[in-house]
């Protein structure tokens, strides 16, 4: 007796934790995308009794209605019919408007924050009280502070939404409908009822507990005792009764939409529930088709199946997956338990992973969060009377229990108030998390009181921001410039390739890609390491002003430059760059400037060419093809690049009608730089062997302007001076050309296959195209040869 006394204390305690923690994050954070809507539909269901608003959001009422009730205890008491936006669809309007009429915000949100709360702390005791009853009072303890501490069951205890109602409502059906399995009564047969009609008049997903109740029936009925012969009419038997608990729950769902009585069209036949109805085809057509989702780095459209496998792997603490591991070993050895508790304890959270799986709408963890309590009371079976845990002599799994028991809270406590944010130490903790999920998994529009905090530590300074929210975040006191998605701002961000100098703050949904125009809007900050996280999903950077140094923008044109002059001024922000396009795939070019931006088309990795060219540059924006504007990526480039520098800068000058061995022999030695006769300096060469030939790199320094049109000589010659192959050609045309630019050309020569055995010498020099003549190589101011030799090289 004193043990089940103790043991009712130790619950207790546990549910004024979850309390506690919840009432303390939900003073602390703003409101959440999904919260306005709720809470104006709820206000304005109860005031005017009119439900029609739910078949424009898809969701059934009685979440809403639950929450919205204590706003009819304040002073504050508008008539929805007379707020703008009421009787069309915009019911995203409709409740911004509604909302700010209905009193100070905070106080709004606390008062339909706490009946959430309540339904949190129901589900804790049922929590407690199926694993209690399975497997003895520590494993009900063990269940219940699992959920406790759950870093996603105190997150959405704490806010107005429709997740953790229908999480609630769902898993007591299951409870009841267990009770019912195990000792048919009535008030088990109407608990299960009312239950799953709670769950269905919840949240559009409500639907599926309909299904798992007819699987967890039919299932049940298969594994009946073998010993006795299975009867179609024990089938039927149950079929009825699941019937029975179909009629309560459509019952229920009709008192949710208040009795509502109305044809869906003009003249048609008045049905019950008729919002309901109406808003299906929205509810199927968002399902089968979703939304654009960021998931481990790239943008999915329609749906993963590895969406939700990805989120239970990530934001899961991983004390839990070690006990689920553990639990599901011990099962198979040892049994999950009576038949009345195993079966919709594994099978429905199973079957429900699996429909979400199959579902195109991957918006959240938080889709996840019925699967929760499910797991925490077959864990539970770790600490009955006859599990892991409660082995005499096993001291080590005691200990273990207890360094896993620290680790749980504690990841969890240290994570106030921002419990939303969590991801486990396999993302990298919540401050990677952004990197695996985006949306309601990291950021929900619930970080701006934080964020006026810490900007007020700073004395107020007014940013720039990007935030995922209903609301106009103005309402929690920021001074702030509004960027896509916020509301009131631009659809797209001025200067997105160079940003324009001061403080921003990007959410983690902006940053990724999620609910803006263009993907790629805020991808310059991508590359670049933040100043501060705020609550582990508002990204703060100070971007400096302009560099002067950075004087120009160069194209690669294969086969065309991704951006015209328009498209640079308005992506870099400035009309005084200079332009220039060559070839990337014949030369390169680095222009005078000290710094400057290189742009190649495509977003995939360049090739070992381009990557050798780029070495020491820094990626800075990377655009991947979207509507109007191409894929492209954009590096950060300057002069002192080690890749400018040619490793080689030997070479032989000699007249081009000297035998080869006489220009070998008799030739001048010289170290670049080497002068042309023409407005080039010679800088030096490097080689690149190949399988069947030889890439010669040649450097040079532009040191004038050419008026007419010129090209790079490269040749590869025999021991007897014979010509085994030409590669002669120029990828940065003149036009671009300034003085102080250095070009490197990319020359292949391909060895000969019936031609004379090697070695092969290579030579190089520059001639005009239109007369064929070779340019001079001057050396003391004389002119002692036209053609450079360079090395020698093996076939």
């Amino acid at each position: 007796m004193k043990h089940v006394s103790r043991s009712r204390w130790l619950a207790l305690i546990l549910l004024l934790a979850l309390f506690a923690q919840a009432m303390g994050g939900a003073r602390r954070t703003s409101f959440t995308y999904d919260e306005p809507i709720y809470t104006a539909l709820g206000y304005a269901d109860l005031t005017t009794g009119d439900v029609r608003l739910h078949q424009v959001i898809g969701h059934p009422p009685l979440i809403n209605l639950l929450t919205a009730w204590p706003l009819l205890l304040g002073q504050a008491r508008p008539d929805a019919r007379q707020v703008p936006g009421w009787g069309t669809d915009d019911s995203l309007g409709f409740s911004r408007a509604l909302v700010n009429q209905l009193g100070a915000l905070d106080r709004v949100a606390l008062v339909t924050r706490l009946p959430v709360m309540w339904l949190a702390l129901l589900l804790a005791a049922l929590v407690y009280r199926w694993a209690q009853q399975v497997w003895g009072g520590w494993a009900g303890l063990l269940a219940l502070g699992l959920f406790v501490f759950d870093p996603h069951v105190v997150a959405h205890a704490q806010l107005n939404t429709t997740d953790m109602g229908v999480t609630a409502f769902g898993f007591v059906g299951c409870y009841a409908l267990a009770r019912y399995l195990r000792q048919p009564t009535l008030a088990a047969y109407l608990g299960a009822g009312l239950g799953l009609g709670a769950a269905f008049a919840s949240k559009a997903s409500g639907a599926f507990w309909i299904g798992a109740f007819g699987l967890v029936v039919l299932v049940f009925w298969l594994t009946g005792d073998r010993k006795t012969p299975r009867r179609w009419s024990g089938l039927v038997a149950w079929l009825v009764k699941l019937a029975g608990w179909v009629v309560l729950a459509s019952l229920v769902l009709w008192g949710a939409y208040l009795f509502e009585l109305r044809p869906l069209a003009t003249g048609g036949l008045s049905i019950p529930a008729a919002s309901h109805w109406a808003g299906l085809p929205y509810i199927r057509s968002y399902m089968a088709t979703g939304q654009t989702t960021f998931l481990a780095g790239r943008l999915v459209l329609g749906g993963h199946w590895g969406y939700f496998p990805l989120a239970l792997l990530v934001k899961t603490p991983l004390p839990v997956l070690i006990g689920l591991l553990l639990a599901a070993v011990w099962s198979l050895r040892r049994g999950a338990g009576p038949r009345w508790s195993a079966v919709p304890l594994i099978l429905v959270p199973l079957a429900y992973l699996i429909v979400a799986m199959l579902m195109a709408l991957n918006i959240g963890h938080r889709h996840m969060l019925s699967v929760l309590p499910f797991a925490f009371v077959f864990i539970a079976q770790l600490a009955g009377e006859r599990g892991m845990l409660r082995w005499p002599g096993r001291r080590w799994s005691r200990a273990a229990l207890g360094l896993l028991a620290g680790w749980y809270v504690a990841g969890t406590l240290v994570m106030f108030p921002h419990y939303l944010t969590y991801f486990n130490e396999l993302a990298g903790g919540p401050d990677n998390g952004y990197r695996y999920l985006a949306d309601s998994s990291v950021d929900w529009g619930q970080g701006f009181k934080a964020l006026k905090c810490y900007l007020d530590a700073r004395d107020g300074d007014t940013v720039r921001l990007a935030a995922f929210s209903s609301l106009d975040p103005a309402l929690y006191g920021l001074r702030f410039e509004p960027l896509p998605p916020t509301l009131g701002a631009p659809t797209t961000l001025a200067a997105p390739f160079n940003p324009q100098p001061g403080l921003y703050v990007i959410s983690a949904v902006p940053l990724q890609g999620v609910w803006v125009l263009d993907p790629d809007t805020f991808d310059w900050f991508r590359h670049r390491q933040p100043l501060a996280r705020v609550g582990h999903a508002l990204f703060v950077y100070d971007v400096a002003p302009a560099d002067a140094t950075f004087t120009w923008v160069t194209q690669c044109a294969a086969p065309m430059p991704p951006l015209d002059s328009r498209q640079v001024a308005e992506g870099f922000g400035r009309s005084d760059l200079r332009m220039a396009v060559f070839d990337c795939q014949q030369g390169w070019l680095y222009p005078a400037g000290v710094r400057g931006w290189t742009v190649l088309p495509g977003e995939d990795i360049p090739s070992d060419w381009a990557s050798e060219r780029l070495t020491g540059a820094s990626l800075s924006f990377r655009q991947g093809e979207f509507w109007s504007h191409p894929a492209l990526t954009i590096y950060e480039q300057h002069r002192e690049l080690e890749a400018a520098v040619p490793p080689q800068s030997g070479a032989t000058i000699a007249p081009s009608d000297w035998p080869l061995g006489q220009a070998v022999a008799d030739g001048t030695a010289v170290t670049a730089p080497v002068r042309m006769a023409g407005p080039l300096i010679f800088l030096g060469y490097e080689l690149k062997s190949q399988a069947d030939g030889v890439e010669l790199r040649t450097y040079w320094r532009v040191d004038g302007e050419p008026d007419r049109p010129l090209s790079l000589m490269a040749h590869l010659l025999a021991a007897d001076g014979k010509l085994i192959a030409t590669g002669d050609g120029l990828g940065v045309p003149v036009e671009v050309w300034q003085p102080g630019d250095v070009i490197v050309q990319r020359h292949y020569l391909a060895f000969a296959e019936d031609g004379p055995a090697g070695p092969y010498w290579l030579q190089t020099g520059a001639y005009w195209l239109d007369t064929l003549e070779r340019w001079p190589i001057v050396l003391d101011g004389q002119a002692v040869g036209d053609r450079l030799l360079l090395a020698t090289v093996l076939d």
